[in-house]
Order: structure tokens, then sequence, then C-alpha cells
């Protein structure tokens, strides 16, 4: 007689465990580990869909109900991942469902619906700004869910009928009535199958290493047959991603593969190009950007091993690759690494999950590591290797200005751009060259106050300022997407001495145009970029024009390497040096001495001009010259005096609710009983308070954090308070998150 043991496809924590059925003698050694079978559960014995974990010859359970059939034809997942899965579990304090659908991906299993159809349908505005957001004050009470469907389409041109669904959890009722309100029009767009066009891509040959590459070669080459973490740390333009190449081509000759990371979308047209010129058709491309068709057809093409190198985001470390040879995360000290859904994992820390299962290297890449990892390699974890020269022949580090923005207002100058900048910009627009303007916020202004009274106009649903869209004369919450009318008049007061402070992309484009009306100019931000393919086409058409300024937000200050760029300007540099977090020193570090690698990186020098209201500060003064060394010195030292990682670990509980005084009432029920039960443990318990945006979405959020050195026993702790404690009648309301190491505090 054969058992199965299972995970059954409910979410409740209560059921998070496994369950044994017997294997009905028609299907006796036809199931795997992973496949999918559907079970009958319950009082009711409701048919439901069951993952397999185990199959054994014996239950001590009695009275086992019989498997139904199967699902699957064949296993979703192998006995590597289902160790994976267990770590997630109880890494980040997760389901094991929840663990599962994010290995497994949604749509990319048994179930999915995909064809081989070319085109995709969905939805799009079918009237002007103006009569949508007419249609959306009015939509707000009466339909809230079709208002919500008409805010997701005024900030994306275009969106999949099956993405609407998902993102807002609505079903396809509402949009079919505002197709026929004459809101939303039916469009169909066609679906690239394949991502990459291998026709376009010329054959590259590997380029001669420098002396430092080639050392970084043979130390990771000679040792591929074993677990090994390799931090390799090199300044911008070292050529990280020629020794990544010169791995992975010694890793295909051994009949294995390979995964490469990057860390977010705008990285990946250059380094996909890069790969697939060297690589050819053996690439596949996971990113969000895919259709589901091509999502599919890549998973496919990876699992029947016709493509043996993945290149993609956080996700792709998934990715159902056999013989896997060598794993490779670019930029990892990037915080879009770590997922801010649950299971809140860390990519770097499965990629060394995976790389140990198969014994094989890590190679994590970063001209700015994170202190964490620097830590590591200087302690023995990892293993350091060093590129400290730009690859190319005369290329060399910028060279670093800082600006003094007090100076500037002093004098009368109240422009965003300094003199210098402004002089800098004419110059490269006067040889020909090409320019790269970095700011850290989208959008025209960042808040809208009334001069007369003070009013900020405010979200209802988050308590955030909105952002002024002045291209689509908008107001929107860029944390739950609420949008609104522009005010012309003070709602408070009546006055209409409304006025738009702080500074967004959208206006240092409309002042740049105004100071350089002959230049040509491109933005990326997250509004340029919301149409299918659109960051590659900006890229592409910085380059094939020769564009002569870029101006972005964080996704222009890595992974661009264009030689043409000889100046990069740095607004508001200290934007980020004072916010409410323990990073926010590395934060900064990384950006600036990032962005500013952009500049020379081709047979001209380059120039780098960094506007703050503080330059004496130590972190921007270190990222001119690309100290890394003296900065992690000063940083790693505060971090041990205060106690933060990598000193210890940080656990993050945060309580939300529709009902303030039930988050904070759940909150203190949590933080005394938690330190009842962790009184043995080494650790502090702090809260609980107000998260740093205390209401999102409608939901009051309040925080407790646990500074401790995570072991079995906490994490056990943990688990069962999650399981056994939290469920009470006090906390129906409540919803709790548990985030191992937030990297967002």
């Amino acid at each position: 007689m054969q058992f199965a043991t299972v995970i059954v496809n409910k979410t409740a924590r209560a059921l998070d465990q496994f369950f044994d059925y017997q294997v009905p003698s028609h299907l006796e050694n036809k199931l795997l580990v992973g496949m999918v079978v559907l079970v009958p559960f319950g009082k009711n014995n409701q048919a439901i869909e069951a993952y397999i974990v185990a199959l054994s010859n014996y239950t001590d359970i009695k009275n086992v109900k019989e498997i139904q059939e199967i699902l699957s034809n064949e296993p979703l997942f192998d006995t590597d991942t289902l160790e994976l899965i267990r770590f997630m579990k109880r890494r980040y304090f997760s389901t094991y469902l929840a663990a599962l659908k994010t290995v497994v991906p949604y749509g990319l299993g048994f179930n999915s619906k995909q064809t081989g159809d070319k085109t995709l349908q969905g939805s799009a505005l079918a009237v002007t700004y103006e009569e949508a957001l007419d249609a959306l004050e009015s939509a707000r009470d009466k339909a809230p869910v079709q208002a919500r469907i008409i805010e997701l389409l005024m900030q994306n041109e275009f969106v999949a009928n099956c993405d609407i669904q998902m993102i807002l959890g609505c079903g396809s009722s509402a949009i079919k009535s505002l197709e026929k309100k004459g809101i939303l029009q039916t469009v169909s767009i066609e679906v690239f199958r394949n991502p990459i066009d291998f026709s376009a891509i010329q054959k590259s040959k590997a380029l001669p290493p420098t002396r430092e590459q080639m050392n970084a070669i043979d130390s990771i080459v000679n040792h591929l047959d074993c677990f090994q973490v390799y931090l390799l740390h090199g300044i911008t333009g070292s050529g990280k991603t020629e020794v990544f190449m010169q791995c992975i081509d010694k890793v295909l000759t051994q009949g294995k593969t390979a995964i490469v990371l990057v860390p977010e979308i705008s990285l990946t047209p250059q380094m996909i190009h890069r790969f697939a010129s060297r690589f050819g058709k053996q690439i596949a491309v996971l990113h969000s950007r895919l259709s589901m068709g091509e999502r599919n057809d890549e998973y496919k093409r990876i699992k029947r091993g016709e493509a043996r190198v993945v290149i993609g985001v956080r996700s792709a470390i998934f990715a159902p690759i056999k013989n896997l040879g060598i794993i490779i995360v670019d930029e990892e000290h990037e915080s879009s690494y770590k997922s801010q859904t649950v299971p809140a994992y860390h990519a770097r820390e499965v990629a060394a999950i995976r790389a140990k299962q198969r014994n094989i290297p890590l190679i994590l890449a970063s001209a700015t590591p994170s202190v964490e990892s620097y830590y590591k390699a200087l302690s023995g974890k990892y293993k350091l290797l060093t590129l400290q020269s730009r690859a190319k022949e005369n290329a060399s580090v910028p060279d670093v200005s800082i600006v003094d923005m007090r100076r500037e207002l002093a004098e009368g100058n109240r422009s965003l751009f300094s003199t210098q900048l402004q002089k800098e910009i004419a110059l490269n627009i006067e040889r020909g060259h090409q320019t790269i303007l970095f700011l850290n916020r989208r959008g025209f202004s960042t808040f809208i106050s009334c001069r007369s009274c003070g009013y900020v106009v405010k979200c209802p649903r988050c308590n955030i300022a909105l952002t002024y869209h002045k291209n689509k004369n908008f107001l929107t919450c860029h944390y739950c997407g609420y949008t609104q009318k522009n005010l012309h008049e003070c709602p408070e007061c009546g006055s209409t001495y409304i006025k738009h402070f702080g500074t967004g992309t959208q206006r240092v484009e409309e002042e740049v145009q105004a100071l350089f009306p002959n230049a040509t100019i491109l933005r990326m931000d997250l509004d340029t970029i919301s149409a299918k393919n659109s960051h590659r086409q900006i890229l592409e058409q910085f380059e094939r024009e020769k564009i002569d300024i870029l101006i972005g937000t964080q996704m222009v200050t890595k992974g661009l390497d264009y030689e043409n760029v000889t100046l990069v300007g740095v607004l508001a540099a200290d934007m980020s040096l004072y916010t409410d977090d323990y990073r926010a020193n590395e934060k900064t570090f990384d950006l600036i001495t990032q962005v500013c690698g952009r500049a020379g990186r081709g047979q001209h020098p380059g120039r780098a001009v960094i506007q703050t209201y503080m330059p004496d500060n130590s972190v921007l003064t270190l990222a001119c010259t690309q100290n890394y060394h003296s900065f992690y010195e000063e940083e790693i030292s505060l971090r041990q005096a205060l106690l933060y990682p990598p000193f210890c670990d940080l656990i993050s509980l945060t309580f939300s609710s529709f009902n303030e005084n039930a988050a904070l009432n759940a909150a203190k029920l949590a933080a005394n009983f938690l330190k009842n039960m962790l009184i043995t443990e080494n650790l502090s318990i702090l809260g609980p308070s107000p998260c740093g945006f205390y209401k999102i979405n409608n939901k009051f959020r309040r925080r407790i954090l646990i500074k401790c050195k995570l072991n079995d026993t906490i994490v056990n702790m943990l688990t069962d308070y999650l399981n056994k404690h939290y469920k009470s009648a006090e906390n129906r309301f409540v919803s709790l998150s548990v985030e191992t190491n937030p990297i967002h505090m």
C-alpha cells in the first residue's frame, strides 16, 4: 500500500502542514514528488488541489482518504526545489503554499491556460484624461472597483484584462461595465513570443582580459566543482561583465548551465544584447515585462534544455534549469533583490542555497557591495576578488566636482541647475557628447500646498502627499494609485494661492528644454516606461540617435555603458541622506558612485557634477572618488556601535487594519506576548510604533522590530506564535506580515 504526503492548496495558516493520503491501486507507481493531485478535504470532502512532497509505504494516520486523480502530467518541482521551499518557509516565516507558489510562478504550472495566440486582449482609455478624471470622481463612491480600474489605466497606456483582474482582485464585470459606458475600449496587441530578436545581434568574441580580470577568472574557473561565494568588487567600468561571460563560457564547455541575475529590467537590454552576441540562442530571459505567453515559452525552453544561460531579475533564481554550474548576482547590493510580498525572500540568500545544493560557485558582483557582503568577505566567509582599474584602454574614473547649492542660492541662482552644471551641459552639446541627469523622484512636483493656510493635498487612502504630473495634469499617489484632478483653489480656505513645491523628473525635463531649446532630450522613469518594451526603446533611441540628454530616476544609475556619455549631473544628491533608515548612508553612497560611473567609459574622459546643500558630508566626498573602502570603515563602525546588521538580524512584524485601534491593540498584545515568550533570548523588542507611512491604502500600520541573532529557538517561537496564538478573536480584523532583515524601514 502506498501513501502520499501533500501540501493542500489552502492559504490558511492553520492548514500549513502536511497531510497523508492513500494512493489508489490504479495510480500506484504513477505518482512522483512535485505532481499535483486532486484530494477530498475537510468534513465535506471538498475536492481541492494538493502538491505531493513525499511518497512512502507507511502512515500512522488512521482512516486515510484516497487521492482522487492526477492533475499534472509531470512534476512541478523536484526534491532540491522542495528543500528550497522548506528553507523559504522557515527563513521568511512563510507558509509552505506561499513559498511553493513563489518558486513555481503563477501561470507557468500544470493548469496554465496559455495558448499559441499571437494577440493579447486588454483595455485602454477610450476618453481623454480630463474625461477620465470626471468619470473617476463620479465612480469613487458608487463603483469603487471601476474607479480603481480607471486609475490603473490613467497611469498605464495598456493593461491586459487578466492583469487588471489579478492586480485589483476584481472580476470581468467591472471592465465590461466601463466598456459599455464608453470609458474603456478593448485593445488587442501583438504578442511577440520570442523576447529576443537574435537576427539583429552580431556575434562577438571574448575580449582579451586584463591582468585583474584574468586573476578573477582563474580563481573561479579553477574551482567550478565546489561551493564558494565570491565577492567580485570592481569599480564602475572595470569589466565585471566580461569576467561573468568568460566564466560562463567555461561552464558551458563542461556541459553545465548558468543563471545571471540583474536587479531590474532597465539593466536587461544591454546585458541581454551582450550575452546574446556571445552565446546566441542559448540564452533565455525572465522578467516581469514579458507577456505571460513569452514567459511560458521561455520556461519551456529552459526545462527542455534549449536555453542554457538564464538572465533575469529576482524571480529568475527559481528558473527550472538543469545541471546548474554557476550563479551570478550582478549589482548584488541592490534592494530590488528583496521581495516585498510574502514570502519576503532575498534572491542573494536563495542563490546561496541553490549554489550549495549543486556544489557550485556563486559570484556576487558590485562596484558598491552591500556592507553585509563586504563584512563577510573580509571575515573569510566569502572570497574577495577585486578589479581596481577600468578595463578599456585609457579609460579612467570620471573627474567629479561638488557644487554647494547654498552658495548658488545666495548668488541669486534659483534654477535647478548650478552655473557649473549649465556650462558643462552646454559644452557637452557643443562637442556632440551625451549627458545623463539623475534625480531620484518622478513627477513634476513632490507636493502641492496652499500658501494662505498651509493645507497640503494628501491621498485620502494613504495620508501621503499627492504628486503632480504636469503632462497629464492630475495628482496621483505613488503608493496606492489614487488619482484626482489638479487643484486650482484650496479646498480648506478657498484661496487660489496654490503652489507646487519640490522637484520631479518632469520639471527637470521642462527646465532643461527651456535652458537648451535645441537639445534633444529623453526622460526615463516609471511614467515613461509603463508601455511594454518602452525601457528598451528609450535606451536604444538614446544610443542610436545620440540624444543629447537623458533624464532619469534610479534606473539610469547603473548598468548603462555608453561610450559617448561624458557628463553626469546629480541633482539633489543629499535627498536620500536623512531618511529614517539605518542604510541611508549606504544607499546614498551607492547611488552617487554608480551614476557617476556612467561617465567616461569610452575614449573621452568623463566628468560628474554633484549638486548638494551638504557639500562637506563624508558620504558624498567619498562617493566622488569611489573610495568604497573608507566609506565601509566609517559605516561598519557605526553599525557595530548601534548594533545593526551585519552584527544582528532584524525581524519586522507589521500589523495593518482598516481600524486604527485594532492595529495598535494587536501590536501591543503581540509585543507583550513575545517579550514573555522570548525572555531567555539575547534580543531587544522595539515598539509597537507607527510605520514611517502609517496609513497605506486605507490601512493603518504599526510595527514591532526585533533585534536578535536569528537562531532555531527564535524561529520556532515566532512560527509557533504565528500558527497558534496570533489568530485570536481580538485580531480577526488585523493582518500581520513578518519580514526578516527588511530593506525598506
